[in-house]
């Protein structure tokens, strides 16, 4: 199975703490990307959920240092005087050092009303000690005096009081903390910036809104509400967008702007916030782009966007089952286990992942590389493998619900992950929501289901086989077919849904009419007259929707069944597609189709021989490969019944 014999991964070494050595599989992109990164070209990753797109792009992000030289910058915004609601933002080469100068004192021409009321009181004091001195013929006309001043004194206190607010809510008016620049961000090493394609703000930058205005000393300035976008940040780096899915049509504008000028002003996106009215000088973002996404999620991308991508790159989904590639997929667990420190995990359990990865992959000769579905089964199996632990645990507790300390696990007691484990979470399809839906409906329609393998042989009744949901478990099918005479010749579908199906059950009555009317099979000879046949084709007790054409051999040979009154075996189930030459066509699922005929218990299953590679596991069942339907007609139907019933009517008639 692997290169290298051992009990436990514990007796493998370490995985490298490199990303770019961790990635599998998906060596040709890697050495694309970073020819890409290199060279300053725009790169697009498409490829199945799990396959490695975010690793590859952090792996890059690891050793982008490596990419020659890099000016370290940062990033400030300033007022300016002229137009407050334009601050200017500027990208300055070097190390950040904050200005310790003393910002200059400016003379707001405002009276200070402490000052008026010391004047205030120190001139009642004054008026006090003259008072002393005084007649008692002037003391009328002297506390008049006083009060008039108090009263004169407290009419400029209020009347500067409210002249000052005025003066200071004026657009004119600035404090020096207003005129400090702001420093917005600092790059000391070449940056690797992830954003969300559907986060606008993050993207794109902001200016946060101010709820009293930004006129100094009521709000805040503009130059102090700006945020960075992702796209400035990643200026002489890399921006990486992830989920392509999500991009609005105007935030695609805006990147392909910044590609085309490499600067983009930043105004803010909220129209109801003061913010709105604000817009920065364009600011410079020179980065290189990295965009990730599912192959359908390119068609959400304007033209002129795609066109400066640079290098587009599908991933693969699948790679050889070789030796080489074993020892990687061995290399992949012994990673897993080191990053989300699992149990360590048995020889038995490493070759049951290799096994579970051919069957996610689809062939035999295939392994997956969707490999964060396989990472997601390796964690739940270790879980599994913990549920001892915690019967333990729980053991510790007495009736009452009290905890016993005494009791204690043994320290040197290790608990590994097996091939039972991996088993187990692979047959619950805990991992998948499509595979349990699928097991749910198996387990609540299978009793019903009116199946019965190595029965006698039927008339025009075939088993054929299909699988329930993307990624899902195989389930049999019955297949029944009635001619009846009419004068309205026809072919009627019952219980499919789907186009696929329904045209290639159209081509398989065709197919079956051609060759019954050439009478060139090689069964018994029968004139029919196909003028007057109606044929009635039902999927018994089908309950979700039917599409694909892996039916369409089994409903060929139940037709030809019907037509020519001739019984089928039914201890085999088939899948297959045919063509109208005859040919059997390659179908998929046919691991989970085989596994479907050996839980209902029939003895031969019938494959497309192209199909031969993919099986994984032909234990506990026949499996047939054929090429055409001519192979299959002596292997199904019950030519010895029709043999015995022409020496019965010969002897009767003698």
């Amino acid at each position: 199975m692997f290169s290298i014999k051992f009990k436990t991964t514990e007796e493998l070494p370490e995985p490298s703490p490199r990303l770019i050595d961790q990635v599998i599989g998906q060596d040709e992109a890697v050495r694309i990307i970073l020819s890409a990164v290199k060279n300053k070209r725009n790169v697009i990753l498409l490829g199945e959920p799990g396959v490695g797109k975010s690793m590859i792009v952090k792996a890059v992000g690891e050793i982008l240092q490596d990419f020659g030289d890099f000016t370290p910058y940062y990033v400030i915004a300033k007022p300016n005087l002229k137009n407050m609601e334009r601050p200017i933002v500027e990208v300055i080469d070097g190390e950040y050092k904050e200005d310790t100068k003393e910002i200059p004192k400016i003379d707001l021409k405002t009276s200070n009303p402490m000052t008026l009321i010391l004047i205030m009181v120190g001139a009642i004091l004054l008026s006090q000690y003259f008072l002393k001195s005084m007649p008692e013929n002037y003391l009328l006309a002297a506390v008049t005096v006083t009060s008039l001043i108090v009263l004169i004194f407290g009419f400029i206190i209020i009347l500067t009081s409210l002249m000052g607010a005025s003066r200071s809510s004026m657009s004119n008016t600035l404090s020096p903390m207003d005129l400090k620049p702001v420093l917005l961000y600092e790059c000391k090493k070449r940056p690797l910036v992830r954003a969300s394609a559907y986060n606008v703000t993050r993207l794109l930058g902001d200016i946060k809104h101010c709820p009293l205005g930004g006129r100094p000393p009521l709000g805040t300035p503009p130059h102090k509400r700006i945020i960075l976008g992702a796209i400035h940040e990643a200026h002489r780096g890399i921006l990486y967008v992830d989920e392509i899915k999500t991009m609005p049509l105007e935030v695609q504008d805006y990147i392909l702007t910044a590609l085309q000028d490499k600067c983009l002003p930043i105004s803010g996106r909220n129209p109801n916030s003061s913010g709105a009215t604000v817009e920065t000088n364009p600011i410079p973002c020179d980065f290189i782009l990295i965009m990730s996404g599912n192959m359908d999620d390119v068609y959400n991308l304007r033209a002129p966007l795609l066109d400066r991508i640079d290098y587009k790159i599908v991933l693969k989904n699948k790679m050889d089952n070789t030796l080489e590639n074993r020892d990687k997929i061995l290399q992949f667990i012994v990673q897993e286990i080191k990053n989300n420190n699992l149990n360590p995990m048995t020889y038995d359990g490493c070759c049951e992942v290799v096994k579970i990865a051919q069957y996610l992959a689809g062939s035999k000769d295939k392994l997956t590389l969707r490999l964060r579905l396989l990472a997601n089964i390796i964690k739940m199996a270790n879980d599994i493998a913990m549920g001892k632990e915690i019967e333990e645990l729980l053991g510790n507790f007495d009736e009452k619900g009290n905890y016993n300390p005494e009791t204690k696990k043994d320290e040197n007691k290790k608990v590994y992950i097996t091939a039972e484990h991996i088993r187990k979470v692979f047959e619950s399809g805990i991992y998948s929501m499509e595979k349990q839906v699928a097991i749910n409906y198996i387990k609540n329609f299978k009793r019903y289901k009116h199946i019965v393998p190595n029965d006698t042989p039927k008339v025009g009744v075939v088993y054929g086989l299909a699988v329930i949901g993307v990624g899902g478990i195989g389930d049999v099918t019955k297949i029944i077919v009635q001619i009846l005479d009419s004068k309205n010749p026809g072919t009627h579908l019952l219980n499919i849904s789907g186009d696929i199906a329904k045209h290639s059950i159209t081509l398989a009555s065709a197919l079956s009419k051609k060759l019954v009317s050439d009478g060139k099979l090689p069964l018994p000879k029968k004139d029919i007259d196909l003028n007057n046949k109606e044929i009635y084709i039902q999927f018994s007790q089908s309950y979700s929707k039917i599409d694909g054409d892996s039916a369409t051999a089994a409903v060929c040979l139940a037709i030809i069944s019907a037509l020519l009154n001739i019984p089928l075996k039914q201890d085999f189930a088939i899948t297959g597609s045919l063509d109208l030459n005859g040919n059997v066509l390659a179908i998929g699922g046919v691991n989970e189709k085989i596994e479907a005929a050996k839980k209902y218990g029939f003895k031969r299953v019938i494959i497309p021989e192209a199909n031969l590679i993919d099986v994984i596991d032909s234990e506990g069942i026949e499996i047939i490969p054929v090429k055409t339907l001519d192979e299959i007609i002596p292997l199904v139907f019950d030519l010895d019944s029709i043999k015995n019933t022409k020496t019965e009517i010969s002897k009767i008639a003698k």
